[in-house]
């Protein structure tokens, strides 16, 4: 009996002895410094409408654009008016907002 309460013991002892193990001094983070390359600029809405600058991105007169199966897509309000991507219609049927390809 004696033996089975040191066996138990041990392995009580080893398990917690493992868990504390896991939980070691953390990593220093890395400071990452943010280039123009790292910045993806399709998934977010553009400052403003201007075709030079966000690529992709066009001016409409209203808030949303009727796809051709009947769907809306919005557009964002920037100072410059709305603004939509031009091809936000392409997976549903088309047609291309601003008549780029």
């Amino acid at each position: 009996m004696v033996s089975a309460m040191k066996r138990q013991t041990l392995a009580l002892a080893f398990s917690v002895g493992m868990l504390l193990a896991g939980c070691g001094p953390e990593a220093v983070p890395t400071t990452e410094t943010e280039t123009t390359e790292d910045r993806v600029h399709a998934m977010a809405p553009p400052d403003s409408c201007d075709p030079n600058v966000d690529f992709g991105w066009c001016r409409i007169t209203t808030d949303r654009v009727r796809c051709a199966n009947g769907f809306y897509m919005y557009a964002y309000s920037t100072p410059d008016g709305w603004c939509i991507r031009y091809d936000a219609c392409n997976s549903q049927g088309g047609p291309y907002v601003c008549g780029l390809q």
